[in-house]
């Protein structure tokens, strides 16, 4: 039994850091733990941010943050846990002065927080990884600092709490260094393995891999022709991606529809597939930044689905298992596939595992990863256009300047062209501010339409020298010179480098 009675303000405030360390220790055993899933508990507060930030709020810090949006997104959602479990255990802390009985809040600590990260995540057996460091945060400091009934200096309580509360704290942050280590290595990867279950790509996907490598220039600090599963962006509004079994997958397209389909990750690999090159542009990235990038595609026509299901209106949502949906018309789908392999391997969890949708010449945004449910009907909306996005129609034509390279021949600069419908026919390239163009080297196509190409183009400059570059597509459109911002339909202008001599 403790001393029944009012805590001192310097005894609260050394009380609401324990609590503060508790909730850290919490997020970092439950990290330690599951990793980057959904087992994770800072999870559902991320999810829950996603769903509920007003949309000029997410515009803005889209806008000013750009590819640091996420991690942002992240640290609040993890700030939020950690206050949300300091709240209860401050309360529990209370509870243990009032009634009397030392070392009280330590059991309380462990239900509380097990209850609510067991609530929160369904993960009742993951949610021990959160409540065991967070109880023993609390024990640690509850016994390092008790009070010592027989002593005069009413003074010392105080002091040694302080005193065990930055000594938990500096083993609080061991932890954390700890945690993030372990829980790196706990987050579940992107499935890797070959297409077919070999020890190496399809054969008519290896050679496609073979002919773009053969095809492409060396770029430093530009990706091939083909990128890099590992170095494709990703951008999702889902803190960590979905975890969706192969074997209980299934889409179904529903609506206004003649006949309602339903297909199994089976079935779906057993109708005859294609491997196409196809490029994917982010609506919300900069002008020139690195949110572009193409791979070797293996999936089946959605056209195929779409005969048996008859549809019967112009629009169709496309549904995905992280609660994301965009529409898409039914020309478009049309022309689409239903993804389940790239460049020769099994479709990676962070790329939509297991099946997603590619629909060609369309903004990233349009290609529904971890995609369950098309639904037909004559009320189209989506995500991103719920929040005044307008960007899932074609894909604005683009030159970057990627890349600049140095040699006894001069300044090499280039980058990769794209333009949505129509071939790129050429990359112009001005030293002059605009007022004269030359044309740049250009890669072949490597297929059909829908893939990007390099440009480079190579001069002496005698002094800095603006590089602006523009695509010219095969129909004679050219890239725009005047400049937009992502928001709302994608960025658009000439893209320009200063290159030193």
């Amino acid at each position: 039994m403790g001393i029944v009675g009012r805590l001192t303000s310097g005894e609260r405030f050394w009380r609401v850091i324990t609590a503060v360390l508790a909730g850290v220790s919490a997020v970092a055993g439950s990290y330690a733990y599951t990793g980057f899933s959904q087992s994770f508990v800072v999870e559902p507060a991320a999810a829950f941010l996603t769903e509920n930030t007003p949309a000029l709020l997410v515009n803005t810090v889209l806008d000013s943050l750009g590819s640091l949006a996420q991690p942002a997104r992240l640290a609040t959602a993890a700030a939020i846990v950690v206050a949300v479990v300091a709240v209860v255990i401050t309360i529990l802390l209370e509870i243990e002065v009032a009634t009397g009985r030392q070392y009280l809040a330590v059991p309380l600590t462990g239900v509380a927080v097990w209850g609510l990260a067991a609530v929160t995540t369904g993960a009742v057996f993951a949610a021990a990884a959160a409540a065991l460091p967070a109880a023993l945060v609390v024990g640690i400091i509850s016994f390092l600092g008790a009070n010592d009934p027989l002593s005069v200096r009413t003074a010392r309580k105080v002091d040694d709490r302080k005193r065990a509360t930055l000594k938990t704290g500096v083993g609080v942050a061991g932890l954390a260094g700890v945690s993030y280590m372990l829980g790196q290595r706990r987050t579940p990867e992107g499935s890797v393995q070959f297409l077919g279950g070999g020890t190496s790509p399809p054969t008519e996907v290896q050679q496609m891999l073979d002919s773009a490598e053969q095809q492409a220039f060396d770029l430093p600090g530009a990706p091939s022709l083909v990128s890099e599963i590992g170095n494709f962006y990703t951008v999702d509004i889902a803190t960590v991606a979905p975890m969706v079994d192969a074997k209980t997958w299934s889409l179904t397209i529903t609506g206004a529809v003649e006949n309602e389909v339903e297909i199994s990750y089976d079935e779906l690999q057993e109708m005859e597939a294609e491997h196409f090159y196809s490029t994917l542009r982010c609506v919300g990235e900069d002008l020139n930044a690195r949110k572009m990038d193409n791979a070797v595609w293996t999936g089946v026509p959605l056209s195929t689905l779409l005969e048996e299901a008859g549809p019967q209106a112009e629009e169709a949502i496309s549904r995905a298992d992280d609660d994301y949906f965009v529409s898409t018309s039914r020309e478009e789908l049309a022309e689409s596939y239903v993804v389940y392999g790239m460049n020769g391997r099994l479709l990676p969890r962070e790329h939509g595992h297991p099946v997603r949708l590619m629909v060609p010449g369309n903004w990233g945004e349009v290609n529904t990863k971890w995609v369950t449910e098309l639904e037909f009907t004559d009320e189209p909306e989506g995500y991103w256009e719920n929040r005044g996005w307008t960007g899932t129609g074609e894909v604005r034509q683009i030159a970057k300047i990627w890349s600049v390279d140095r040699s006894s021949e001069g300044v090499t600069v280039g980058g990769h062209a794209y333009a949505c419908c129509a071939d790129i026919d050429r990359v112009e390239v001005s030293t002059d501010g605009g007022s004269s163009w030359t044309n740049a080297e250009l890669t072949d196509p490597l297929g059909p339409v829908d893939s990007w190409h390099q440009w480079r183009y190579t001069f002496s400059p005698d002094e800095p020298t603006d590089v602006i570059a523009r695509a010219v597509d095969a129909d004679g459109n050219v890239q725009p010179e005047m400049e937009t911002d992502q928001f709302p339909d994608g960025p658009s202008g000439w893209v320009s480098r200063t290159i030193e001599p």
